[in-house]
Parts: C-alpha cells; sequence; structure tokens
C-alpha cells in the first residue's frame, strides 16, 4: 500500500522534493506550495507525513503544523530547510514528531525518504489521540479490578444480545487502557486487544455521542491503518462506558464487513447498551468492595 506524503515548498523547490519521495515505490508524494493548500491537501487526503519548507508564501511550515494538529496530532512532520533550527520556534508543538532535516547538506535530498519512513515508522508506535484527562481517566480505570470481577459471561451474553439486535457481524465491549484497548467481549470475532494507535475506539472516545464511520477506507483517518484492514473492518460504530464521574474507560461497538449507516435511533440504542455495560462493571466492582470489606471486618 503506498503511503501519501505532502510535501509543502515553494514552486522552485516541491518538484524536487516529491522527486525524492516518490523514489521509494512505497510513497507517493502530493504537492503543495502554500499554507492554504496543504489545508485542502489535508482534509481531502490521508496524509501520514508532511515534509515543509519553513518559509512560505502565505505563512510558515509551522502553520501546516497548526493544520495537522486540529485533526491529527500524531502525523509526523519533516521540517526540510536551511533555515537555521535556532530560528525555528517548535517548543509549542510537542504533540507532533517533527524531525529537522538540513535540506543545504550534500545528501539531503537523498536521505530524505529514508528519514520519513522512519519518522512514519516511529509515530506508528507512539502516536495517539489522548482525551484531556488521560490520566485522570487511567486512575478511574484502574479502580475496576476487572481480573476479579465475574463480568465474562455477563459481558459474553450481552455483546451476542447486541450483535443479534444490530444483526451486525461483530459486536465488542472493549476497556481502553494506557497502550491498548482490551476485549472483555468479543461477538463474532477472535479478539483479545487492540493497540492504541490501532484502534478506531481512540478516536470515538473523544466524542461524547455516539462514532459512525460508514466506510473506514473513505476516512482518512484509518484507510491507510493495514491492521483494520487485516481485520475485514469496513464499517463501525462505538459508544462511550462512562464512570458516574465522566471519565471514558471503554467502549460499546459495532463491526460491520460492509459499508453500513445507524439511524439516530440505532445510534441512542447502543448508547443505552453501553450504559448498560458500565451498569454490569460497576455493580460488580461493588459488589466485589462490599465483600472485601466484610472479611476485613
Amino acid at each position: 500500500m503506498s503511503r501519501k506524503i505532502l510535501c509543502v515548498d515553494t514552486d522552485d523547490r516541491v518538484g524536487a522534493v516529491a522527486d525524492a519521495l516518490d523514489s521509494e515505490e512505497t510513497m507517493t508524494a502530493v504537492q503543495a506550495t502554500t499554507v492554504e493548500e496543504a489545508r485542502t491537501a489535508l482534509d481531502e487526503q490521508a496524509i501520514v507525513c508532511v515534509v515543509t519548507e519553513y518559509e512560505l508564501a502565505d505563512g510558515s511550515g509551522l502553520d501546516v503544523v497548526r493544520a495537522i494538529r486540529e485533526t491529527a496530532p500524531q502525523t509526523p512532520c519533516i521540517l526540510f530547510t536551511d533555515v537555521s533550527p535556532n530560528e525555528v520556534e517548535t517548543d509549542s508543538f510537542e504533540e507532533v514528531i517533527i524531525e529537522y532535516v538540513n535540506r543545504g547538506l550534500p545528501d539531503a535530498h537523498d536521505r530524505l525518504a529514508f528519514i520519513a519512513d522512519d519518522v512514519i515508522n516511529h509515530s506508528a508506535q507512539v502516536g495517539f489521540l489522548k482525551p484531556d484527562d488521560e490520566q485522570e481517566r487511567l486512575d478511574a480505570l484502574s479502580r475496576y479490578d476487572v481480573d476479579e470481577l465475574p463480568v465474562q459471561e455477563s459481558f459474553d451474553r450481552l455483546t451476542d444480545l447486541i450483535a443479534s439486535h444490530f444483526d451486525a457481524a461483530i459486536s465488542f465491549i472493549g476497556l481502553l487502557e494506557e497502550d491498548e484497548e482490551n476485549f472483555l467481549a468479543c461477538h463474532g470475532g477472535d479478539w483479545d486487544s487492540l493497540t492504541r494507535e490501532n484502534t478506531i475506539c481512540t478516536h470515538s472516545m473523544l466524542q461524547e455521542d455516539v462514532m459512525v464511520v460508514e466506510d473506514i477506507r473513505e476516512d482518512k483517518r484509518f484507510s491507510e491503518n493495514q491492521q483494520l484492514s487485516n481485520l475485514g473492518i469496513v464499517s463501525y460504530a462505538g459508544a462511550n462506558m462512562t464512570t458516574p464521574d465522566g471519565h471514558v474507560i471503554g467502549q460499546v461497538c459495532l463491526i460491520d464487513h460492509e459499508v453500513r449507516s445507524y439511524s439516530d435511533a440505532q445510534q441512542r440504542e447502543l448508547e443505552q447498551f453501553a450504559e448498560t455495560a458500565m451498569e454490569i462493571l460497576q455493580l460488580r466492582q461493588s459488589l466485589l468492595e462490599a465483600r472485601s470489606l466484610e472479611v476485613a471486618q
């Protein structure tokens, strides 16, 4: 699968940068010569990396980085410029992987594809969206002793019911831990876990309402995700499992192997199933704590 790299540079330089990246058979260069053109490309295409000059006709390379932060802060960026690093202010861009490459070096263009491949792979390993309350959310999740809670049979029955109700290929209940999503129950699939950067739930948990992706192949956030493709995922719907104090710790989700939409009524029903799953988890945890207190006394 060819990965799209956005090249943002001046009219007289952008072609050479694109040629350097196109020399790698797994990469396809998408050209832009202004910040505005770059924003359009980011909106319309599944870009996995950006290579940008610092000084552009209508702004700077950091304006391109700001555009990326709005929707995909994990996307790696390379500043390919002869502007000195001391003149580039990047302190406020810690959420985006930024690599600096001095284009004035003799082998800079020859090394560009290698560097792009390296930062893309690094981003895939460490980059994913996180909610603002990530640490508090993880603390809330840790208070549920899932290994000691007898929820497996209840959740198996619930995912069976959900899949039947929506006539879906796969239904699962997953908890979003620090680096991965662990599935407590999964009807229709033999799934144990997915890394956070590969699961759609990493995005879904950031929405208050149900997130529906009718066709991930047409969604630039997921169309280049080989793991999702290997699992045969085409459509997705996910609803939050929210603790009483407002932290999202998991998702109740529907997966299909074909394009699919969900009505407002169906989305509300999925939310109710997620509320039920959270209530089961909360009740079992309360019973476990009560029994522990009785033993202690």
